[in-house]
């Protein structure tokens, strides 16, 4: 047989073409193989993908701040209390921030006539009008700075304890701190009712245990009141007189 002649022309290309073949192979190895469409593809996606997600977390992170802040431009500060505090309580400027704090609620939420800040409260003392719960906002005619009843403790009053005829629904067991009465006794030498002192304050309420009374289902019965100078020897009297009783004064 006869093997066919390759030329030198011919042997020059399939040299070029095997250098060219290797050449490709290397840069593949390498990683850097593909058509400059690939790589341009290639380049759009580690550059564009990145870009594109990044402004979307933009875009969020603008429309929280922007919710946020409009959120906020719909609040307001109003006082509320920080504690339980019985009504006719009288408060000094020293115990405000110990009764009332401010908080931060939605508009809408908050009346015209509430409090918004500490610093619109009277700054000579005032009377709690109305019985408080924690976290209760504070309005206008919640508080007084005059109050007919209470003033009269201003020019002094002693504090006494007693004991009265009590039982569970009576007006007696239900009274609680803070409450006004009027106090009778009864008679020994006419065995009737008497009026012995008028609009006292109820301090502090006990039940037969000595505990101080808080429910509302307890049963009070003994009292802790406020007394003037002038109610002092009524009071003692109503006490050795016994079988006392106390009318509720409901506003």
């Amino acid at each position: 047989m006869f093997e066919k002649k390759i030329t030198d022309e011919e042997k020059k290309r399939l040299e070029k073409e095997a250098k060219k073949a290797a050449k490709a192979e290397k840069r593949k190895a390498k990683g850097g193989g593909g058509s400059g469409k690939e790589k341009a593809l290639s380049i759009a996606k580690t550059l564009v993908i990145p870009s594109i997600i990044a402004a979307i977390l933009v875009c969020v992170i603008y429309v929280a701040v922007d919710s946020k802040a409009k959120a906020e431009e719909l609040k307001t500060e109003v006082v509320c209390m920080k504690t339980d505090v019985a009504e006719n309580t009288f408060v000094t400027p020293e115990e405000i921030e110990t009764y009332f704090t401010v908080v931060s609620v939605e508009m809408m939420a908050v009346p015209k006539n509430a409090y918004a800040s500490l610093g619109d409260l009277p700054k000579d003392g005032f009377y709690i009008e109305n019985a408080m719960s924690k976290s209760q906002m504070v309005f206008k005619d919640d508080i007084a700075t005059e109050d007919a009843i209470m003033d009269k403790y201003k020019n002094g009053y002693e504090i006494t304890s007693f004991q009265a005829q009590n039982f569970a629904g009576g007006v007696n067991g239900c009274l609680r701190r803070g409450d006004i009465v009027d106090v009778y006794a009864v008679d020994p030498t006419t065995d009737m009712l008497v009026l012995m002192a008028e609009n006292v304050y109820v301090y502090e309420v006990y039940d037969n245990t000595g505990n101080k009374v808080t429910g509302k289902d307890e049963t009070a019965t003994s009292f802790t009141v406020y007394v003037t100078p002038e109610e002092v020897e009524q009071i003692n009297m109503a006490v050795c007189y016994g079988g006392i009783q106390m009318y509720q004064k409901i506003e």
